[in-house]
């Protein structure tokens, strides 16, 4: 005869079954929550460290910022005192010239001759005006001017008139003139022989 075995085995090893399953289950799913976890704090730790860096950068361009406005000030300064500088050597330069000017005004002056006004415009013109006893000595005059060392090129502008009296007729012999002519300073060799 055959033995029966009335134990619940089956159901026992149908509970065992759910409990490993529940266990595999609860274990598996704290797995995934730490898995999950340690995602998000090595993704939050890389988003800090990269904010610091940005930080940082910001920091760092904002130095630089100061520091190329400064630059630029610097440079806007540098600019400025050299167009100063500029201004000076100028002056210095030109400060001689305007006295051997006069003195060619005086030297090539030939008699009968009378200047009325001398104007300078801009850095090289000149415009004289003045009467002469005769076209003759303005035609000298002319010549003496181009030959001198600081005035060149002098033309007569127009050709000379009588001059007029106090009454509006003409006086006799009073011939008034006009030249244009260039300031033209000696070369530096010529300069320096003169100082």
């Amino acid at each position: 005869m055959r033995r029966i075995n009335l134990l619940p085995w089956r159901e026992e090893r149908r509970q065992k079954r759910q409990r490993d399953f529940v266990v595999h289950l609860v274990l598996a799913a704290l797995i995934a929550v730490g898995i999950a976890f340690g995602i998000h704090s090595i993704m939050q730790a890389k988003i800090e460290y990269q904010q610091e860096r940005n930080a940082y950068l910001e920091n760092v361009i904002k130095d630089l910022d100061r520091q190329i406005q400064a630059i630029n000030d610097l440079k806007k300064r540098k600019a400025e005192l050299t167009a100063r500088m500029q201004v000076i050597e100028t002056l210095q330069s030109s400060r001689p010239t305007i006295v051997h000017l006069m003195e060619n005004f005086v030297t090539t002056l030939p008699d009968g001759v009378q200047l009325t006004s001398t104007t300078v415009t801009g850095d090289k013109k000149i415009s004289i005006q003045g009467q002469a006893d005769a076209q003759a000595r303005v035609a000298a005059y002319l010549r003496r001017l181009n030959s001198a060392d600081y005035i060149g090129n002098a033309s007569l502008v127009g050709s000379g008139i009588l001059a007029q009296g106090a009454g509006g007729e003409a006086t006799s012999g009073q011939y008034v003139f006009s030249i244009e002519a260039e300031i033209t300073p000696p070369k530096d060799g010529e300069a320096e022989k003169e100082n």
